[in-house]
């Protein structure tokens, strides 16, 4: 991003959510973005020539898939759960892709409810995904939130990608979503647990058969606990939710078709693209897949992904 997209952006910012923005620091983002080397940073898989355009696919294919696990995951980001969301509520969520809990949120929880997002994702690609929809949308590092002033936001999120942090750098992507909460404020952290049936999903098919490898170590519980820690949030829980991937249609065939297009599309997976009954045994082999109908004659496939959610408090 250049100096005059710089100040085009904040421009735009400022006027797309004053509510957001009174978390943005323009004097500090004019300064790091001339010694912050974003650009080589944003050369992973979540580009053009990686699976990028892929997982965007997906999510037009069908947003509300994972929605039970990010509704899970908003319930844990006010001390009332869902309840408590409003739209005076600020969240950051920093590993936000394209917007896509930002999209969820407003589509089930309505604008009032919806809380203010702060979208943020170090992949140029992705970010200017959610400027063309329209969210409020930054380009920085999970490790480096220059963008956000200390104590500026009621709560963060990292989730769906937390693994892509290399281990080495994950207390201070801890550490620095404390600096930007408010006292109070909470972390909601999410990842698939290392040796669970997701992470083997990684390790095993979406390695072999993606366009781009994913070798990357997932939490443990041990770890999320320690990271927690070393940047003294209080009230920290390890817990482990049910992240489903969900669809509905009018018959088992149509149902079943979809959820195998959808898998390939999120994680890339070329090389099974034409194999829709490989993708479901292997879907069913990891996770168990779970075909039911509903009294309404509406049919539901279901696979079951589990993930590990640490959640923590601010220090007052």
């Amino acid at each position: 991003m250049f100096p005059n997209r710089v100040e085009s952006h904040i421009a735009r910012l400022k006027k797309l959510d004053p509510m957001a923005f009174t978390a943005i620091d323009p004097r500090i983002v004019r300064e790091s973005f001339a010694h912050t080397d974003l650009v080589k940073l944003s050369r992973n898989e979540f580009t053009p020539e990686g699976r990028g355009s892929d997982y965007l696919d997906s999510i037009q294919l069908s947003l509300l898939a994972r929605s039970e696990g990010v509704m899970d995951l908003l319930d844990k980001m006010h001390p009332n759960g869902r309840d408590g969301l409003c739209s005076s509520l600020i969240i950051c969520d920093l590993l936000a892709g394209d917007g896509y809990v930002n999209k969820v949120a407003q589509q089930l929880l309505g604008a009032a409810r919806c809380p203010t997002f702060i979208n943020s994702d170090i992949s140029q690609f992705m970010v200017d995904r959610c400027i063309r929809d329209g969210l409020f949308a930054i380009w920085q590092s999970a490790t480096d939130p220059f963008w956000i002033r200390d104590g500026s936001v009621d709560g963060v999120l990292m989730a769906y990608g937390t693994h892509h942090i290399p281990r080495a750098q994950r207390a201070t992507a801890v550490q620095a979503a404390a600096r930007i909460l408010r006292p109070g404020g909470i972390l909601v952290l999410h990842d698939f647990e290392e040796g669970s049936p997701t992470a083997r999903w990684f390790a095993d098919v979406v390695s072999l058969y993606s366009v781009t490898p994913h070798d990357y170590p997932h939490f443990t519980a041990g770890e999320v606990l320690d990271l927690f820690a070393v940047a003294q949030f209080d009230e920290v829980t390890v817990q482990r939710i049910t992240d489903p991937f969900v669809f509905h249609g009018g018959d088992e065939q149509s149902v079943l078709q979809l959820l195998a297009e959808y898998v390939v599309k999120m994680y890339g997976l070329e090389k099974l693209r034409p194999h829709t009954q490989r993708v479901l045994a292997l879907l069913d082999k990891h996770f168990g897949l779970v075909v039911t109908r509903s009294s309404q004659g509406e049919f539901e496939a279901r696979i079951a992904r589990n993930a590990l959610v640490g959640r923590g408090r601010r220090v007052a």
